[in-house]
């Protein structure tokens, strides 16, 4: 009988790798909190993620001059340590630095299409189509 192939090892692999070749970046998320009276401003709450990640130029192939354009890039996000999932229209930042719970400086880019690698249910890692 043949071995069982080991996704959680190919997500420990999936890891190292963009641990090694990629930064810290953050998943900015802004919740509006409504204000108990209808006469008061809503709260503005945002949330920097810790997320590790590797930004890549898009393959010219996968261009297709609608869902992906010229310009895009690839990034290629790990599980480790990343406290929540990641959705399309999440703003992720990256050539920045963490400042105690802010990430400061960079640039920010939104997910426009975000792919789940998840061979037989096991999340390996996440595989986004970013936009300025």
């Amino acid at each position: 009988m043949a071995e069982k192939f080991d996704y959680l090892e190919s997500q420990q692999d999936a890891d190292e790798l963009i641990e090694e070749f990629g930064q810290t970046g953050a998943i900015r998320r802004i919740v509006i909190i409504p204000p108990a009276n209808p006469w008061e401003e809503a709260e503005e709450v945002i949330t920097d993620h810790p997320v590790t990640l590797a930004i890549l130029p898009m393959d010219e192939k996968r261009i297709d001059g609608s869902l992906i354009l010229t310009g895009d890039r690839q990034a290629l996000m790990s599980l480790q340590g990343l406290s929540i999932t990641p959705a399309v229209g999440d703003v992720l930042i990256f050539n920045g630095a963490f400042s105690g719970d802010s990430y400061v400086g960079g640039e920010a880019w939104t997910i426009r299409k975000l792919d789940t690698l998840a061979p037989a249910g096991v999340t390996v890692m996440y595989d986004a189509v970013v936009r300025r």
